[in-house]
């Protein structure tokens, strides 16, 4: 399911965006709590339902025209996508910061991809008015990265609030989203998103080569 989708989902209690391909969801126990795509795994809270596989591309809008831009995507839900949902993505170097069609880098420090990847999303229907309550360094997979607190409000005023974990490396851009309404939810799953950006590797997959890139992105910067 992909960010786009679970934006959608959000727009049951307020948030805004578009939609995509939905994968299929599996409820979690002590059996079944790592989630694997290609390239990462991270382990889901039991009793929390996560896709059962990754989404490989994401519909976006470039020019006048809309294209798919390969990525791998992943999402957990304890009580459904509009109530609170974390989002893992990576997106490739070339196409790291699609929306606003700029490309990542081995060497990026974290604060520089925070400022893209915040520049990113307000460019997505809905995300206009977000805004960035913290920004500060933190540590994924070993990697330094950074951790975003944002927040937004819906036209009926509910305030959606999202943290962000997210770094580049060689391989890509990976972020850790967490998606929830500050009125309860957020705060009552905070730690479990913690617990899941802890459990986060990267598996040898990441280290493939990545698809080629379309011929509509390389003017990418």
């Amino acid at each position: 399911m992909t960010i786009r989708r679970i934006a959608a989902l959000l727009a049951l209690v307020g948030a805004v965006s578009g939609c995509a391909h939905q994968s299929y969801w599996t409820m979690t126990d002590d059996v079944n709590k790592v989630a694997k795509s290609k390239s990462f795994e991270m382990t889901v809270p039991q009793g929390w339902n996560r896709t059962t596989k990754a989404d490989t591309r994401e519909r976006l809008k470039i020019g006048n025209g809309y294209r798919m831009v390969p990525m791998e995507q992943m999402a957990a839900s304890k009580d459904g996508p509009g109530l609170q949902t974390i989002i893992v993505t990576r997106h490739y170097l070339d196409m790291a910061f699609p929306d606003i069609k700029k490309k990542g880098s081995a060497g990026m420090l974290p604060v520089e991809a925070a400022d893209l990847y915040v520049s990113d999303l307000r460019k997505r229907t809905g995300l206009e008015r977000l805004k960035v309550l913290s920004n500060k360094p933190a540590r994924v997979n070993g990697e330094p990265a950074f951790q975003l607190v944002m927040e937004f409000k819906n036209d009926d005023g509910l305030r959606i609030r999202i943290v962000s974990h997210g770094f580049v490396d060689k391989t890509g851009f990976y972020t850790i989203d967490y998606w929830g309404p500050t009125l309860y939810y957020y705060e009552r799953d905070y730690s479990a998103y913690n617990n899941l950006v802890r459990s986060f590797r990267l598996l040898k997959g990441a280290f493939d080569p990545p698809p080629s890139t379309p011929g509509w992105a390389r003017d990418f910067t």
